[in-house]
């Protein structure tokens, strides 16, 4: 009998001891997928919120950096401004280098409140600005120094006019050293004419003052005239140094005639490029971002975006308010200088005699306000600042700088 063999060929059936094989359930599947939503989550919101708390402080830092350096350079600017301008002349008195402060006071001029959209009206009336001039170093070989020599008024020529065109002057050292200084005078300059009394004050254009001082623009360089020198001129004062913001002269302007009676002395500032201004305008791209703005000879270069505070405040010679904290003893408002001349007591009965009188400025004290960039910041959208209210974070800082203390004596005491 023939056996006959059978191969079975197909899939192999195994089962468990514990019963049949099963995988996951979908509830179980649901339930996992809705844990590790709630974990991930979780993990990107406290991400996002650290991303955005960077963020707040990478702004804030921002301001911060910007505010220091626009600070370092005002205070190596009003260093540079507290020089004697008239160094190197024999004899002559210490007469300080200018900084003119225009201050813009709330009340009496347009609004200081910002707008619905939080960008500052540009130019506002909040915003101080401050110019900065002295002598112009332009290489010249006449002194060690490199700036121009410091003239004194020919006496040989009488009462010279400053309306007269021309005005004459020698170098206060030696007469032979008028050919290497009058190269250093160049058409387009702006020369102060500053004269002192013999005595304690001086009839200048209209009442006594310490001293009297003029400006005129040389229309073309300085040359030899026998014994002076001659600086044909304009009366134009192309810097402004002897106007108040208004456009009106400074009361002590030079009288009609000087020279004899009194000793003047003539300095090169330079042209009218050359002083220094700070203030603060609209960033052209972005009518939200006031921007302060150093301007020299050389254009104007961003310092800080986004300043909401600029003010300047000037301490005068012998004007302090008794009893007062040092910072009552600033000036906030230009317009009303006042000087001890002529009986005044700027501490008792301060007066309006001495508008942006430069030269009583002893030291400048600057404020600065800045803020992170408005809407930029989610973490703000609901905060309101102390300052003005707004829904960003500010930043502040101020310097003081001496400009007499160190490089010039009370020339007024």
């Amino acid at each position: 009998m023939k056996q006959v063999y059978t191969a079975f060929v197909g899939k192999s059936h195994w089962r468990s001891s514990g019963g049949p094989s099963r995988g996951f359930t979908l509830i179980e599947l649901m339930v996992a997928m809705v844990v590790f939503l709630v974990v991930a989550g979780t993990a990107f919101a406290v991400f996002d919120q650290h991303i955005n708390s960077i963020t707040t402080q990478e702004n804030l830092s921002g301001v911060n950096l910007e505010l220091r350096n626009a600070t370092a350079q005002l205070q190596m600017d009003l260093s540079a401004g507290g020089q004697n301008l008239l160094a190197g002349a024999t004899g002559a008195p210490d007469f300080s280098a200018g900084v003119i402060i225009e201050n813009n006071v709330p009340g009496k001029a347009a609004t200081c409140a910002p707008n619905s959209s939080y960008g500052y009206p540009v130019p506002s009336a909040c915003f101080d600005s401050l110019t900065i001039f002295g002598p112009q170093k332009v290489g010249c070989a006449a002194t060690t120094t490199g700036y121009p020599p410091v003239l004194q008024l020919s006496v040989d020529k009488g009462g010279q006019s400053v309306s007269s065109g021309t005005l004459y002057g020698t170098d206060p050292t030696s007469s032979a050293n008028n050919a290497a200084d009058a190269a250093c005078f160049k058409s387009g300059d702006e020369v102060l004419v500053i004269q002192f009394p013999s005595g304690s004050s001086m009839e200048c254009a209209i009442e006594q003052y310490p001293y009297c001082m003029s400006a005129v623009t040389l229309t073309s360089g300085g040359a030899v005239s026998g014994t002076d020198i001659a600086l044909p001129n304009s009366t134009t004062d192309a810097q402004g140094i002897l106007s108040n913001p208004s456009g009106s002269n400074y009361e002590y302007a030079l009288a009609t005639t000087f020279g004899p009676s009194a000793t003047a002395y003539l300095v090169d500032i330079g042209k009218s490029s050359s002083p220094i201004t700070y203030q603060v305008q609209s960033n052209p791209s972005n009518s939200e971002d006031p921007q302060l703005v150093r301007c020299d000879s050389n254009g104007c270069a961003v310092l800080a975006d986004q300043v909401i505070g600029f003010k300047v405040g000037a301490a005068l010679w012998s004007n302090e308010a008794n009893g007062q904290p040092d910072i009552a003893n600033f000036f906030y408002d230009s317009s009303q200088y006042c000087t001890e001349w002529n009986g005044v007591d700027c501490d008792t009965a301060p007066t309006n005699n001495a508008p942006y009188d430069f030269s009583l400025v002893r030291a400048v004290r600057v404020s600065l306000v800045g803020r992170t960039p408005p809407r930029t910041d989610v973490n703000l959208n609901k905060f309101s600042n102390g300052f003005d209210g707004g829904p960003y974070l500010i930043q502040q800082a101020s310097t003081v700088v001496d400009l007499r203390g160190i490089s010039i004596g009370d020339f007024k005491d």
